[in-house]
């Protein structure tokens, strides 16, 4: 993986946005590198599985049927980057990616021109059918893109979180 400190860097983090455009993002995100082992896990689940192919994507997906119910995936020991989301109450899934790089760089994922006033504050609800609610083919087309190293589909944003 690339150096994060470097991509960080020129997010110009010291001016905080509560939104950055995807070709902002992409430089966390993208990686010319083949993407590293991945596993998942589900509520459902709870065991932690390999991802063999990016379609497997659609199948983890499918797992997640309640509101509440999470899945996650990501690398091996050290991690250093993962997915997470949720089954939201509009049936719609809420989507985080992380770099993880002596911090953690967790992006929650927005849709459309309105990403730009949805928050990144953990403990914030997404707003229904807003721009962080994102259908199943929404969440399937950006994590396909991530899995496979490419970044964000055209058209997605979002808010970063600094974890230290």
């Amino acid at each position: 993986m690339k150096d994060t400190y470097d991509a960080v860097g020129r997010l110009q983090l010291d001016k905080p946005r509560d939104w950055y455009s995807a070709e902002e993002l992409n430089l966390l995100l993208e990686d010319p590198e083949p993407s590293e082992e991945l596993w998942w896990n589900t509520t459902a689940t709870r065991e932690w599985v390999k991802l063999v192919s990016v379609s497997q994507l659609a199948q983890v997906l499918q797992l997640v049927t309640e509101e509440g119910h999470t899945f996650q995936i990501e690398g091996e020991e050290p991690i250093d980057k993962y997915a997470q989301g949720m089954r939201l109450a509009d049936g719609n899934f809420m989507l985080e990616l992380a770099v993880v790089d002596g911090s953690a760089y967790n992006m929650r994922i927005a849709y459309g021109p309105n990403a730009d006033r949805a928050s990144s504050h953990p403990d914030e609800d997404v707003e229904a059918n807003g721009p962080q609610s994102l259908t199943l083919a929404q969440t399937y087309e950006v994590l396909a893109g991530w899995v496979s190293g490419r970044g964000l589909p055209a058209g997605y944003g979002g808010s970063i979180h600094v974890y230290c």
